[in-house]
């Protein structure tokens, strides 16, 4: 247990300074009533992402406040490897906020476009369509990595794969709200890992 510290520290560390800054621009967003739009998803799907949200959270809750009660999914992985998570945190926490930044009060936590939604692509959305996704799930294997932990590990693949699953049916909204600007932009760059060179239009 007394190993794990320095990974509890690190983790628990890129957590609040994620949450500070991130919270800055839900608040902004949540201010122009756009945060929390009508869930177009579907309440089973919206249900089943929920959940493994939760149990991703609540396998990594367990795991700071006593990893030995985690003992039974822990993997054996060498410390370079546990501390390179760490690195891929920081890198995957940079590229989500980097998205924040410029969605602005465009953020949503639904597949739902507000009223007067604007299509972006600058800074990160010149490489991929989803920075906020593929960010937050280059940090969940950084997460994976530094903890080491099958069942943090199993909940992540499962919370990502839904989202990556509701990500076309988000792409459908975002065609019917951009038109034939959206199918140009999805034609050019790719949906989670770029595609090559970023292109204007």
């Amino acid at each position: 247990m007394t190993a794990d510290i320095p990974y509890r520290v690190a983790l628990v560390a890129l957590a609040v300074l994620q949450l500070t800054v991130s919270s800055r621009f839900m608040k902004k967003a949540k201010a122009g009533g756009t945060v929390f739009q009508k869930r177009g998803e579907g309440l089973p799907l919206s249900i089943a992402i929920a959940g493994f949200y939760l149990a991703y959270c609540l396998a990594v809750l367990v795991y700071l406040v006593n990893p030995s009660w985690m003992a039974w999914s822990v993997v054996a992985l060498p410390v370079f490897v546990r501390w390179s998570g760490a690195l891929i945190m920081v890198i995957g926490a940079v590229f989500h906020i980097w998205g924040m930044v410029h969605l602005g009060t465009n953020l949503t936590i639904s597949i739902s476009t507000r009223d007067e939604h604007t299509l972006i692509t600058t800074g990160p959305y010149r490489w991929v369509r989803h920075p906020l996704y593929a960010g937050g799930m280059v940090e969940s294997v950084g997460v994976c990595l530094l903890l080491a932990n099958v069942s943090v590990t199993l909940a992540a693949v499962c919370f990502w794969g839904l989202i990556a699953y509701r990500t076309g049916m988000e792409e459908e909204r975002l065609i019917e709200t951009f038109g034939e600007p959206y199918r140009r932009y999805r034609e050019r760059v790719g949906r989670f890992v770029p595609v090559g060179l970023p292109r204007g239009e």
